[in-house]
């Protein structure tokens, strides 16, 4: 018997165990891990080309001179949502406002990464306007299949008083309910516990960068008015 068992073991077919394929279920998306991307020098070219797209843009779509030419000057996202009957209407998504239109517009560089690109736009009035100079933050965006930049928003940052009335500079409420960029998000106040001494210091450091650069703002526009 004992010799019969030993013979079977032998002479049947062993089972090392199952194995399964790994293949995807379809049910997990895959987990990519994204490049970072690092902000880019301007080249000269490309400086020209933005002041070109700037001081078009103003003189038609800011000023409301011509906005069926603005069109062609922003990008879809910002065209996204209206009618070209009603932006040719002057319905833009930006502030109008009565702009003397410069030969080189005035603006700092705020970031710069490839084919995306966002300036401080520092706009002077008309003499005849009783307005005092805006700026603006203004976002563009280069088209890979023409090179062109295009206006992908335009965000009034801070308003002045005319020359002469003695009013401070003040902050301008952005339209459509849209924060200007660097505001503080109100779903850090509800971290609690150990993130109580961070949510103190993070409002103070955001009001600090907003004030040196509404500060800078103020020494470009009265630098170039000689104040």
């Amino acid at each position: 018997m004992l010799a019969g068992f030993a013979v079977a073991a032998v002479l049947l077919p062993k089972d090392h165990g199952r194995t399964y394929a790994r293949v995807p279920t379809g049910t997990t998306p895959a987990q990519t891990v994204e490049a970072v991307v690092h902000q880019v020098r301007l080249t000269a070219s490309d400086r020209r080309d933005l002041n070109r797209t700037l001081v078009a843009f103003v003189r038609t779509g800011v000023t409301r001179a011509d906005p069926a030419a603005a069109w062609a000057l922003a990008t879809p996202a910002m065209r996204s949502g209206i009618a070209r009957k009603r932006w040719n209407g002057g319905e833009l998504p930006v502030q109008p406002f009565p702009a003397r239109i410069p030969d080189k517009p005035s603006w700092n560089l705020l970031s710069a990464y490839p084919g995306d690109v966002t300036v401080d736009l520092l706009l002077q009035p008309r003499p005849s306007s009783k307005r005092g100079p805006i700026a603006f933050a203004v976002e563009l965006k280069k088209q890979a299949r023409t090179g062109r930049w295009l206006v992908d928003s335009m965000i009034p940052e801070q308003a002045f008083a005319p020359i002469g009335s003695g009013k401070q500079p003040k902050a301008v409420n952005v339209p459509n309910g849209k924060p200007p960029k660097g505001a503080l998000s109100t779903l850090w106040f509800v971290v609690p516990g150990a993130l109580l001494a961070l949510i103190a210091l993070v409002p103070i450091l955001v009001l600090l960068n907003t004030w040196r650069r509404n500060r800078a703002i103020e020494r470009r526009y009265r630098a170039e008015r000689g104040l």
